[in-house]
């Protein structure tokens, strides 16, 4: 039995606007649910590398770099997370070298840009040059965009094509739950969004199913609400609550979700969030380290016409009987001075005549 107000995916159309509304979020639903398997990646990286494979750190710190780019140029969550989908698929369907990861990591930010000012008719405002210089990733704005249509090729990328990631499945799972949840209990878009990032810039939930995904971190994130609402007035659990879950339980059983899997899902993605949130928390001791090549070295501070020899500086070498002969003063001895202020001291040891 369904609680008030709860309803079915396969339930019949209703006249209100808001119903007609939620049918088009439920076509939507079907749509992405037939599209799955065709962004679904399916990785099988090894923790250490040891015939010049591609390792589940090399991923994790492309996925990484992708964050930064988007930070760095203030872009939308949807740039970000459609590159690491794009890098998961192309990892999944191709086997490459390491020292190919930067282009194509670099690459995938690049199609993921330009679909996004496709699909929203807009200019482009990061250009591969700038992606370039700031990712430093050794590869030349030729080399990035020889790789982006390498990429767009394999994974057979039609041209202003909209991807599925899962992005679109939180937004449109949150779009399910909304009409069942408080306006101030409904989590914000903005920290599903942040939890996302985190979520897929990790490869231990890099093969979970999307839908699962986006229905783990969203009841997560409320869970989290409800319990620090309950703890904040003392108060038991609403039964609106109750009538939240159960919507869930039936999403899960319309996706076809067992509940090993999803489980499974939860328990990868709190591991992660456990895991971040203990890094975030945790005080910060690495010393600021400044990696500069070769050739900005030589630019900052040039050192071609510098040797490591110094020419030999001959004495002067007298003859005895040409030599005066001169008594030490009682004095102490320079020696025994402390050798750390040498260069800066001005007390030189002097010689006098009997």
């Amino acid at each position: 039995m369904l609680r008030a107000g709860a309803r079915h995916p396969d339930a019949g159309p209703s006249t209100s606007s808001d119903a007609m509304d939620m049918e088009q979020v439920y076509a939507t639903l079907n749509e992405y649910l037939q599209m799955e398997h065709k962004f679904q990646p399916n990785l099988c990286l090894p923790n250490e590398s040891e015939n010049g494979e591609v390792t589940t750190g090399a991923r994790d710190g492309a996925a990484h770099v992708i964050r930064c780019l988007k930070v760095w140029y203030d872009l939308p969550a949807d740039v970000p997370i459609d590159a690491i989908s794009l890098l998961d698929r192309f990892l999944t369907k191709m086997k490459v070298r390491p020292c190919h990861v930067p282009c194509i990591t670099v690459a995938c930010m690049n199609i993921a840009i330009e679909q996004y000012a496709q699909n929203n008719k807009e200019a482009r405002k990061v250009s591969i040059e700038e992606l370039v210089s700031i990712s430093q990733s050794a590869c030349t704005a030729r080399d990035v965009a020889r790789m982006s249509r390498v990429v767009v090729d394999k994974l057979a990328l039609a041209s202003g094509a909209r991807g599925v990631t899962a992005l679109h499945w939180l937004r449109l799972v949150r779009a399910l739950l909304a009409p069942h949840c408080p306006k101030d209990q409904l989590p914000p878009e903005s920290e599903l969004v942040n939890l996302l990032e985190i979520v897929v810039c990790d490869a231990e939930c890099v093969n979970a199913r999307v839908p699962e995904l986006a229905l783990v971190l969203l009841y997560h994130k409320l869970e989290q609400q409800l319990v620090e609402t309950s703890r904040q007035t003392g108060a038991p659990l609403p039964e609106q609550a109750y009538q939240l879950f159960e919507v869930g339980a039936q999403l899960q059983q319309y996706c076809h979700m067992s509940d090993a899997s999803l489980v499974a899902t939860r328990s990868r993605v709190r591991h992660v969030l456990a895991r971040y949130e203990a890094r975030a928390a945790a005080p910060q001791r690495q010393r600021l380290v400044w990696r500069l090549s070769e050739r900005t070295l030589k630019v900052l501070r040039p050192t071609d016409r510098l040797t490591s020899l110094l020419p030999t500086i001959e004495e002067q070498h007298f003859a005895v009987e040409a030599t005066p002969t001169r008594n030490r003063s009682g004095s102490e001895c320079s020696v025994s001075e402390e050798t750390s202020d040498w260069p800066r001291s001005p007390v030189l040891p002097v010689y006098c005549d009997n």
